[in-house]
């Protein structure tokens, strides 16, 4: 993007929310009504245009939180647990591998999985394994202050959204989505997912169905480094 560009199409940003501030002040104090075809415009100073243009800048550009996800680049060996019949019951375990690449200068790691899920056959009704591919994106907001991420698979149509934050100590991340769930007919179920950060970039990713219970572990993903 040119910076003329940017800088012509932030000034107009600027201008229209600063206008539409003054036109509203003046309505509420009784002031007199601008035409609707000629609102009052305020043209932003200097110091305010230096001042934006930082504040795009500073949530533009990849930091301290992103060297940190960038430690998660590699190859990884992954062991899946499944709970289909709640946590207190022996889960199905598949094998599968996991890339994981920083992509977009640093901003965001995108990962590509493969591996095998446990699906109802359509037919007989019984429970097989399925192959399965997954791929997500994951960065951190500067201006939210939240680490956020997507995620999409083979399985289905649903694009999963989610955001959280990491711990002091940088050993958990705890992030926060929804998921719809075709069979019982609910969208929008709220779930937990928590990765345990682990030495050599080795983690472990959990997700949780909060509708049941704060703890009430569902999937649990293992990732191995290659060698």
């Amino acid at each position: 993007m040119k910076l003329r560009t940017f800088a012509g199409g932030f000034v107009l940003g600027v201008a229209a929310a600063i206008a539409a501030g003054a036109a509203l002040s003046a309505q509420e104090a009784g002031k007199t009504k601008s035409p609707p075809d000629k609102p009052a415009v305020h043209m932003p100073t200097q110091e305010e245009m230096a001042a934006g243009m930082k504040a795009w800048m500073d949530a533009a550009t990849p930091g301290e939180e992103h060297k940190k996800m960038a430690k998660a680049v590699g190859s990884y060996d992954t062991v899946t647990r499944i709970w289909m019949a709640g946590p207190d019951a022996p889960p199905s375990e598949t094998k599968g591998t996991s890339e994981i690449k920083s992509v977009l200068d640093g901003r965001f790691l995108l990962q590509t999985e493969k591996g095998q899920f446990p699906m109802p056959d359509m037919q007989t009704g019984e429970v097989k394994m399925t192959p399965m591919e997954g791929i997500g994106l994951f960065g951190y907001d500067n201006y939210q202050k939240m680490y956020v991420g997507c995620w999409a698979d083979s399985l289905g149509t649903q694009l999963l959204n989610m955001r959280g934050t990491l711990s002091p100590d940088g050993k958990t991340s705890t992030m926060y989505g929804e998921m719809d769930e075709p069979m019982l007919g609910v969208r929008g179920r709220m779930v937990k997912y928590v990765t345990q950060h682990l030495e050599g970039g080795n983690h472990v990713f959990t997700i949780y169905d909060l509708a049941v219970g704060d703890d009430y572990k569902v999937v649990e993903v293992t990732y191995t480094r290659k060698k």
